[in-house]
């Protein structure tokens, strides 16, 4: 691991590291938001409804974080993480959600939380996000706006909702992961976002009480965020990957729309204990990105070593032509 930067260090960093500090919302830290497992996400969103049932509520009974696995980040870098609501789809075994604690199941937990508040700009009410940082590093994070946009899903359709974490880690080589609050039927009514949903069929639902997760199995999943009306997508695909064996796609922009800005992508890890692995033992992927035309571009991962399951999401974003 490399040695943290001393003072003299930092006052060496070209001034234009210093652009990485726009729009940060806090001084480094080790979470923002997270609470228990990331449901401060959800107790924040419930706290800014309408005073009603929902106070005080278990989780579960209207709103479930959906927490990504631990992903890993380098030192002095900006990193964003697209996140869906289709965490919380257990069947995937991707899920961190799950840790232990006491919820309601009352699921399923569809569409993006509303919490009538937030920066429209940067997924403004519906992007409820969290974050902590691991132990098997030394990561030290602020906060950044989330420029990717968010699709708020749907209980009535069963369309998964999606939105991000955009991050800068200050410090040295570590792991993070990121949370987004959620919603069922009994949520999206409670905080006005559709009342027309039928309700009474998630309150019925039984508490229980989740023990030590079983070994999670990676899949792959698509995340896009696609905004038609605003001529802009945030496309993000999620590979599971098996060690020495290499994996390759392309991915094309919406019509109408080019390329924009740098292909990027993430590595996430899945300790079937739940906890962040050591830096020493992280997942070794190689992974050349490759832009195609104007507008597509394409990704080739290979697992070299891993001790987890382990999934690349690759990013790319698109704007109107």
């Amino acid at each position: 691991m490399r040695p943290l930067l001393t003072r003299s260090a930092w006052i060496a960093l070209p001034i234009a590291l210093g652009a990485l500090a726009i729009g940060a919302t806090s001084a480094s830290a080790n979470s923002q938001q997270w609470g228990d497992n990331g449901s401060t996400t959800c107790t924040y969103a419930e706290g800014m409804w309408y005073p009603g049932t929902q106070a005080n509520a278990e989780l579960g009974t209207y709103c479930m974080q959906s927490v990504t696995g631990w992903i890993q980040i380098n030192g002095l870098t900006t990193q964003n993480q697209q996140i869906s609501c289709a965490n919380n789809d257990s069947s995937s075994g991707l899920s961190y959600s799950l840790d232990g604690q006491s919820y309601v199941d009352a699921g399923p937990w569809y569409a993006l939380a509303y919490s009538g508040s937030g920066d429209p700009d940067a997924g403004g009410p519906y992007n409820n996000i969290g974050w902590q940082t691991g132990n098997g590093g030394n990561a030290s994070l602020t906060g950044e706006a989330w420029s990717g946009g968010v699709t708020t899903g749907s209980t009535a359709t069963g369309a998964y909702g999606a939105g991000g974490a955009s991050v800068t880690n200050w410090s040295d080589d570590g792991y993070w992961q990121t949370a987004i609050a959620c919603v069922n039927a009994a949520g999206a009514t409670q905080s006005g976002q559709s009342p027309y949903e039928r309700t009474a069929h998630s309150m019925e639902r039984r508490s229980t009480h989740v023990a030590n997760a079983s070994a999670p199995r990676a899949r792959d999943r698509k995340l896009d965020i696609v905004d038609t009306a605003k001529g802009k997508a945030s496309l993000a695909r999620e590979y599971a990957l098996k060690t020495n064996v290499t994996r390759t796609d392309t991915r094309t922009c919406p019509t109408g729309m080019v390329r924009k800005g740098k292909l990027a992508y993430t590595v996430q890890e899945f300790p079937a204990n739940g906890k962040s692995p050591k830096w020493k033992n992280r997942s070794l992927v190689n992974v050349t990105m490759t832009p195609k035309g104007k507008n597509a571009g394409r990704v080739e991962m290979t697992l070299t070593r891993a001790k987890n399951p382990t999934v690349v999401q690759f990013q790319m974003r698109c704007a109107k032509a």
